[in-house]
């Protein structure tokens, strides 16, 4: 069993399965390696600041099991863990993942508005009653593309590319074919997750839970004239890092479904968890995904400085008004820039994630490589999570929309690479997303499955007669579990937010 281990902390014996980078990007020629003595013991300290070992390949001490980790002293952490432990037994075994979101609703004290009714009584707290749940298309949908094409044409065509000469395709077979095919399509990492979504998930709430409260107190800061605590931010932003690379999904599960009265908050720490699993797959270093952490986190911060009527108004703005919302950039580059641990890195991200590959975007005006594989990244992020999440003047749009918006920019807002890749590492299913499945039960997504994108790990909610469940339980469909008619379990469509008076954003429990 893999595990991740920070380099200072290795040991001879060891056997090095996986680094914190490509392999053709390190100067070891084995993909897969024992640490046989002290020099490559230092090499590795040199080249990495974490691996995975493998000890059922390990040498001499190293082979025994990992000593148990010391308690985390985060009573967060430690209130969630008091009423679900996640033991080496339990990881052996499928968990019940509505029993722990339930565990850590508990903790919180969290009691859910409008609640939907169960069969045997009680309140289904993430059941809601809309006005109209007929999955019409939520306004605002190109938010972040202001001044931009959003060509309807881009809708319709297909979601994934086959890089293959002479091929192009949409169709769900061969979109599942593609994601398949060994290594994917250039520059994709398929990396496996080495802890289960449960564990991860407890570990990963507290540091989430201070990513909030750290963006209330930068905001605080800029208010007040004072210069942010860049340095805290970035050992929080350091812990998520370990985060994606231990799973994905539980710093997605959590940062998707929280629901927090502060819109902007939300977004910063949405667009950060995207950017840096955007960036893992791209197979960057760890102290590029840091980096584009932090800016994730800070790209916005000179929204601080423009009129709140202005980022809450509804319906399009006007010249004047757009000129002053652009001036946001300015402002967040003058704020970073006063402030001490805001590398250049950082700064060039932040300056440039509103730019577009046609010269269409701002502040410069830039076009193509000028703008530079990060600060795209970011750009890519931010449109995407603008448009998938529910502000105080517009409704969220599903996946599938804000893909497709994205997908529209193809070849001119975004480079024709960079936007295939993006799809491919979003998947056509991410973490939240409603769906129908064939037996006609509605479920949402927990995980991915980073090979079988079609084939996520769901939890239904509600039966084929559309009613809640009292105790929803979750299916990998990797593993065809069979329905009610014996066929295989598929997804039939995905869903629009609160279809069927649904919202999974109450799953976050804390």
């Amino acid at each position: 069993m893999k595990e991740i281990v920070a380099t200072q902390d290795l040991r001879i014996g060891m056997f090095v399965s996986e680094l914190d980078r490509p392999w053709l990007e390190s100067p070891f020629l084995i993909q897969g390696f024992l640490i046989a003595d002290e020099d490559a013991l230092e090499q590795v300290r040199q080249e990495c600041r974490f691996v995975y070992v493998d000890r059922s390949r390990s040498a001499g001490d190293a082979w025994r099991s990992a000593p148990v980790e010391k308690a985390d002293p985060s009573a967060d952490r430690s209130a969630a863990l008091s009423t679900f432990q996640v033991t080496p037994e339990a990881r052996r075994r499928p968990l019940d993942f509505f029993a722990l979101l339930r565990s850590l609703r508990s903790q919180s004290g969290s009691v859910a508005t409008d609640p939907g009714t169960l069969e045997g009584g009680g309140a289904a707290p993430w059941f809601h009653r809309y006005p109209d749940a007929s999955g019409v298309p939520p306004r605002g949908v190109a938010e972040g593309l202001q001044g931009e094409s959003t060509n309807q044409a881009g809708a319709s065509r297909p979601l994934i590319y086959d890089q293959r000469p002479g091929r192009a395709t949409g169709s769900a077979r061969d979109a599942d074919e593609l994601r398949s095919a060994p290594g994917g399509p250039a520059g994709m990492v398929y990396a496996q997750s080495v802890v289960p979504l449960e564990e991860e998930i407890v570990t990963t709430l507290p540091v989430v839970s201070r990513a909030h409260a750290l963006l209330e107190q930068i905001a605080r800061d800029v208010q007040s004239s004072l210069n942010p605590d860049l340095e805290r931010l970035r050992g929080v932003v350091s812990e998520m890092v370990l985060s994606v690379a231990r799973n994905p999904d539980a710093l997605l599960w959590l940062v998707r479904l929280k629901q927090t009265d502060q819109y902007s908050y939300d977004h910063s720490l949405d667009v950060a968890a995207h950017v840096m699993i955007f960036g893992r797959a791209l197979g960057l270093g760890e102290d590029s995904i840091t980096s584009l952490g932090m800016a994730g986190m800070l790209q916005d911060v000179g929204k601080l400085r423009l009129p709140v009527r202005l980022l809450q108004k509804f319906g399009p703005l006007s010249p004047r008004e757009y000129q002053i919302f652009k001036a946001h950039v300015d402002y967040s580059l003058q704020i970073l820039a006063a402030a001490p641990h805001a590398t250049p890195q950082i700064l060039e991200i932040v300056a440039r994630h509103h730019e577009r590959c046609d010269g269409s975007g701002y502040p410069a005006g830039l076009r193509g490589e000028a703008i530079g594989l990060m600060a795209e990244v970011a750009g890519i992020c931010d449109v995407y999570c603008a448009m998938t999440r529910e502000r105080p003047y517009g409704e969220a749009a599903s996946s599938q929309v804000a893909l497709d918006v994205v997908r529209a920019g193809r070849g001119s807002s975004f480079s024709e690479s960079t936007v295939d890749q993006f799809v491919q590492c979003i998947g056509l299913y991410p973490v939240g997303t409603l769906v129908e499945l064939n037996s006609g039960e509605v479920a949402v997504v927990v995980a991915q499955n980073r090979i079988r994108r079609l084939k996520p790990r769901v939890m239904i909610l509600l039966g084929p007669d559309k009613k809640p469940n009292a105790y929803p339980k979750t299916l990998d469909l990797l593993y065809d579990p069979p329905c009610a008619t014996g066929e295989p379990y598929v997804i039939s469509r995905a869903l629009q937010p609160g279809s069927f008076g649904v919202e999974p954003s109450e799953f976050y429990l804390a």
